[in-house]
């Protein structure tokens, strides 16, 4: 038989397989094949959750490749997952680099990297300061894990965000709290981490790592100074404007040891915790009505609302968590898949695991801006702790404005970190409802 002849009998019996199985039969060659680049497009808008799932992992990769010395951003495609240095999206700017004191323009793209420094916002001592160094939970506080250690988060942009921003001033307060019709162009990321005090006993080989300052507090979580500290990544949102999705694509990612995983028991979800593992926030000895509970007793200081820790607790005592929603069946099934992978099993990346991809099925919708978020909802157990059985990342964005603003900022509180120019009254960081 010919090579034209056997090409063509092929192309004939996948044309006739049924489009799940064509997409499957696709699906299986791309996990083997990593790639330092983000996926330059995305699936269309009808495809499967997991192709979806695909695309998230392969921009989790691309994100996570060994950065080009010298050149933030870029990834070192001479190298490979699990290669020292930094990766992509930690060369990215963060929030504290973008929106300077005073409103000042940050310059160009690509400046020496600083030393990272993270804290808490969500009490008094941080909100009662023009100092904004991290933001805090989506909803509801703090986050102490079991080892009874706060939880720091960060921000960062890649550069057609940062470059948008400069351009257009937006990192004057005082400019894009009138900027009524912000609109990021195609192929800007945004990057939400969560990190935690790695304590003694802990396997760090499971954990994306880095030293770095972060605040410190006493037991009512006020601030007390800085210290360092070996921090691993427990949770990764990345966002992506992609053409084709004026809603974005919202990808979260979890390290697997945060909470027990859940099966189906007699048609009820329950933990499944490991015999003899230590989960980073899962109690297994914790009553069912105090898993997920926010920590706050809010309380009024001034013209802020406050969060103090509630009666009988302090700053230190652990918030226990399980997952509400498990996770899908069709993504578990690609999350083996890229854990899995030879290729990875040098990095730690195989120590993490996508919760879902949120994307809109109808995003050019008119009489439905919004697109109709798929899956309605998610949420990363570490960033929408307490707000899990209704969280969504998309709902919660659509609504993002400037402060002090009446207009939105295309689905971005970056600029809630804006600052004013000198003279002028820095704007209210109190109402920080970041996703």
């Amino acid at each position: 038989m010919n090579t034209s002849r056997c090409l063509t009998l092929l192309l004939l019996g996948l044309a006739s397989l049924p489009a799940l199985a064509r997409e499957q039969a696709m699906l299986s060659t791309q996990a083997s094949n990593l790639n330092c680049q983000p996926p330059s497009t995305a699936p269309n808008a009808t495809a499967s959750q997991e192709l979806f799932d695909q695309y998230s992992w392969q921009l989790f990769i691309a994100m996570n490749w060994p950065a080009q010395a010298g050149q933030r951003g870029t990834p070192d495609c001479a190298r490979q997952p699990g290669d020292p240095g930094y990766t992509v999206w930690q060369t990215y700017k963060t929030v504290e680099e973008t929106f300077l004191p005073q409103g000042v323009n940050p310059g160009p793209w690509n400046t020496p990297l600083v030393s990272k420094s993270l804290g808490i916002i969500n009490i008094a001592a941080l909100k009662n300061s023009s100092a904004v160094q991290a933001v805090d939970q989506a909803v509801g506080g703090w986050l102490i894990d079991q080892a009874g250690n706060p939880t720091y988060y960060d921000i960062s942009v890649n550069e057609p965000s940062y470059n948008y921003i400069v351009a257009n001033h937006l990192y004057n307060a005082d400019i894009v709290s009138k900027a009524n019709h912000i609109n990021f162009p195609n192929g800007v990321i945004e990057i939400k981490s969560s990190w935690r005090i790695l304590p003694p006993g802990v396997n760090a080989s499971r954990y994306l790592t880095r030293l770095a300052q972060v605040a410190t507090f006493n037991d009512q979580g006020q601030r007390t100074g800085a210290t360092e500290a070996y921090l691993g990544l427990v949770g990764l949102h990345i966002i992506t404007k992609v053409n084709g999705y004026p809603q974005w694509i919202w990808s979260t990612f979890e390290q697997i040891d945060n909470v027990p995983p859940k099966v189906q028991v007699n048609g009820q979800w329950v933990d499944q915790p490991a015999p003899g593992m230590a989960y980073s926030y899962f109690n297994p000895n914790a009553p069912a009505a105090t898993l997920n509970q926010s920590p706050c007793d809010w309380q009024t200081q001034g013209t802020q609302m406050v969060c103090v820790p509630k009666p009988g607790t302090t700053f230190q005592t652990p918030n226990p968590l399980n997952r509400f929603t498990a996770i899908a069946e069709v993504t578990n099934g690609v999350n083996s898949q890229y854990r899995s992978n030879p290729d990875l099993q040098r990095s730690v990346l195989k120590y993490y695991q996508l919760i879902t991809t949120q994307r809109p099925l109808m995003p050019n919708n008119p009489s439905n801006p919004l697109g109709q978020p798929t899956p309605a909802l998610s949420a990363n157990v570490t960033m929408e702790s307490y707000i899990q059985p209704n969280s969504s990342c998309m709902n919660c964005h659509s609504m993002a404005t400037p402060v002090k603003s009446i207009y939105k900022s295309d689905f971005s509180y970056v600029f809630k970190f804006a600052q004013a120019p000198a003279g002028k009254t820095t704007p209210d960081q109190t109402h920080k409802d970041e996703e």
